[in-house]
């Protein structure tokens, strides 16, 4: 989804081209992923402790929206963080990478998380409001 919108609205780069990469740039995604800074959060509970941190660290203000960008890795429970050694000798890779800019209203973010979770391979998912 590109953030690009009409020119009375037209948001200034990066945020004009930042977009959902899906996993069409699996070797970004694997450069960030080696950087070992990225927290990481499960899906339990519902998602529930993902709700918890976007709403701590992205500052949500009293009309529920984040007042800072947010980036974290969320992998399926049970699972630990982007890729697991298989008993085959072999590597699985799982989970999403998850970055928000400010201005998202958490039950939009928590929306669109959900529907683009991977539990097999990596992907990104990039939340931009939806106008500026």
């Amino acid at each position: 989804m590109s953030t690009t919108q009409n020119s009375a609205t037209q948001r200034r780069w990066p945020f004009s081209a930042a977009q959902t990469t899906g996993t069409a740039n699996q070797e970004l995604l694997c450069s960030l992923l080696t950087v070992g800074d990225l927290d990481e959060i499960s899906n339990s509970d519902d998602f529930e402790a993902v709700e918890r941190y976007i709403t701590n660290r992205g500052r949500v203000d009293a009309s529920g929206k984040t007042t800072c960008g947010v980036m974290f890795w969320l992998y399926p429970t049970g699972l630990y963080g982007p890729y697991h050694d298989t008993e085959e000798g072999g590597i699985e890779q799982h989970g999403t990478l998850i970055t928000m800019e400010s201005g998202i209203a958490v039950a939009e973010a928590m929306q669109r998380i959900r529907t683009a979770f991977r539990t097999s391979g990596i992907g990104h998912e990039h939340i931009a409001p939806l106008s500026a």
